[in-house]
């Protein structure tokens, strides 16, 4: 059996910030209830309560889902350099100056043919 993940310190402090704003919002509502208030006091503190009540579903709602900001890692640039002669064919990493029909050299395989560049992509992540 496997242990479960201790908890985030970003986690515990929403959670802790949930249960004040519905504490919030059951206060705001029990005061929107009193019947000598102003009515336009009594919309206030509904609205407030709403408020305080979305926020405490979306929070747990993002925390269930496991909605994390990740770091954002740059992609992956890729060179397709092919021979004009024979088939051979290689695939390095991009490199600044890299254009599409850029000659490199002499082919290393025939040694006749020119390696050009002939195409430039990136690595696409995994499709979910």
């Amino acid at each position: 059996m496997s242990q479960p993940k201790p908890r985030s310190g970003s986690s515990i402090v929403i959670t802790i910030v949930a249960a004040v704003m519905a504490v919030v919002g059951l206060y705001t509502i029990g005061l929107a209830l009193n019947g000598n208030l102003d009515p336009t006091i009594q919309i206030l503190y509904f609205t407030i309560a709403v408020l305080a009540f979305t926020f405490v579903v979306l929070s747990f709602t993002r925390m269930r889902r496991g909605v994390r900001i990740g770091a954002f890692t740059p992609p992956k640039v890729l060179s397709v350099v092919k021979c004009g002669q024979c088939s051979f064919k290689q695939i390095k990493n991009f490199a600044l100056g890299d254009f599409v029909f850029k000659t490199l050299g002499k082919c290393t395989q025939c040694t006749t043919g020119d390696l050009s560049i002939n195409g430039i992509y990136t690595e696409g992540s995994p499709k979910k």
